[in-house]
């Protein structure tokens, strides 16, 4: 397995790249763990309501493919 550190990265760059990276792999492809930070960002799940969003901030929301409601990252 290679592990690749990319220090802090933004949240739908790296989203984007995960994505384009399974994508592109075959059975030859070695696997990756990404080691990353990311600043402060709210993932609205596919189960998500605008209104779990309990309090209005700065921190962006970026509505994603994966199960579940609200997740804070940061």
């Amino acid at each position: 397995m290679k592990i690749i550190n990319l220090g802090l990265q933004d949240y739908i760059q790296t989203w984007d790249a995960m994505k384009a990276f399974t994508q592109a792999r075959d059975i030859e492809t070695e696997d990756e763990l990404w080691v990353v930070e990311h600043p402060s960002v709210f993932t609205q799940g596919i189960s998500g309501k605008d209104e779990h969003v309990l309090t209005n901030s700065e921190i962006p929301i970026v509505r994603t493919d994966r199960g579940g409601q609200i997740t804070y990252h940061g």
